[in-house]
């Protein structure tokens, strides 16, 4: 838990830290996700809403499109995941005034933050994946200098992949599989697909 919240510092300190040079753009909000959680034993599946938070870097292409990159951090029930993915912002509206912003990410996610389980006998650990977020917002500009406030609403697909694996014991008699990695008799994956919605409020600059 102490190395998760001084990663989630550490992404705070650095989006200040980007957002004062003037050659980068930044969104930088927290908020939450919501959308059905892991599927339980009798099939059904639990509502959850977890932590969201988002920093995007970009520079202007144009006076209304900005790309960069982002990242951040989310939780999916127990699993932590660090989003990476590149990104496009648009915006409508005329300067000094409220603007609607549309907004696209592509990427994966690493699962890092996820302590891997392991004894004698077996392993298990959550590895990251593909995900997609098309976002839509509206920025409210501050009346003095160049920042802004930010409302978006996001959809985020994100997949994540648990593994079980059991290890080859000494003196077994196990035909090698060149499909297993070293020292495994046996590997499960599980796929996990996290369908959200994302509601954020936060700052640009």
């Amino acid at each position: 838990m102490k190395t998760k919240l001084l990663f989630f510092c550490f992404l705070i300190f650095s989006a200040q830290s980007l957002a004062q040079e003037k050659l980068y753009f930044n969104q930088t909000e927290l908020g939450f996700l919501y959308g059905k959680g892991l599927e339980q034993w009798d099939g059904n599946r639990e509502k959850r809403m977890d932590v969201s938070f988002l920093t995007f870097h970009g520079a202007r292409i144009s006076k209304n499109h900005v790309v960069g990159f982002s990242t951040g951090f989310d939780q999916y029930d127990e699993i932590s995941v660090i989003p990476f993915a590149l990104g496009w912002r648009g915006f409508m509206g005329k300067s000094g005034k409220p603007k609607i912003f549309a907004g696209f990410d592509l990427g994966g996610g690493s699962a890092v933050l996820e302590k891997k389980v392991k004894d004698e006998w077996n392993k298990s650990w959550y590895e990251g994946g593909f995900l997609v977020s098309p976002s839509l917002g509206i920025s409210l500009p501050a009346k003095k200098g160049k920042s802004a406030l930010s409302f978006s609403f996001a959809y985020k697909r994100q997949q994540i992949s648990q593994f079980w694996g059991t290890f080859i014991q000494p003196g077994s008699q196990t035909i090698p599989n060149e499909l297993l990695p070293p020292g495994f008799s046996s590997l499960t994956e599980n796929n996990l697909l996290f369908r959200s919605f994302v509601f954020r409020t936060g700052i640009m600059f």
